[in-house]
């Protein structure tokens, strides 16, 4: 009898225990998915590498001008980035309104410890892949070939978060089979949203 007792005892203390688990689970999932540009897999750390990208951004584009200096180029661009349904992926978007649209999808790959990503632009008929990862602490891609990557040149892009509303972008370029960088372009980035 009491052994009976005891069986009954642990298989409803089996039950409510898997039922916590569900509700807590449950309930720390549904907090996460409803933020509006996603959330990194926790099982995975190194999807945190492009926290610092989820949301939505402004940027302000300088270009490098013959002489050396720099040059603000006029037109603000929308930068939106957000993890999808996944968890895994990250996809980003650059838009210049009416002017230019660009987007890339990316993951972190385990077996290279780097993002493997594939750019698009459908509009100029670009596409290509590239692969960013931490270096220094900083997230640096490089896009060999440039976006087509049919260019005479590879291309370097250097993130450096300043705050966690800020971040500066510089893009270099190497006509040199990567051996030198020249800095082309310094983007200003702060978010929106």
């Amino acid at each position: 009898m009491i052994q009976k007792f005891y069986a009954i005892l642990t298989k409803h203390i089996i039950h409510l225990s898997c039922l916590f688990m569900i509700l807590f689970h449950g309930t720390d999932l549904l907090a996460q998915a409803t933020h509006e540009f996603g959330f990194a897999d926790d099982y995975i750390p190194e999807l945190a590498q492009f926290e610092y990208y989820r949301g939505e951004w402004e940027s302000e584009m300088s270009m490098k001008q013959d002489d050396g200096s720099f040059k603000k180029l006029g037109a603000v661009s929308t930068i939106k980035g957000e993890f999808l349904d996944d968890h895994k992926t990250f996809q980003s978007q650059f838009i210049i309104s009416g002017r230019f649209f660009s987007t890339d999808i990316r993951t972190f790959n385990n077996t290279t410890n780097e993002w493997q990503a594939l750019f698009l632009n459908a509009k100029a008929q670009r596409w290509h892949k590239f692969t960013s990862k931490i270096i220094d602490g900083k997230m640096t891609t490089i896009v060999r070939g440039g976006y087509s990557g049919k260019e005479e040149f590879d291309v370097k892009i250097v993130d450096t978060i300043v705050t966690d509303n800020h971040y500066l972008k510089n893009v270099y370029h190497s006509k040199d089979q990567m051996k030198t960088w020249d800095l082309i372009y310094k983007i200003n980035v702060r978010k929106v949203k």
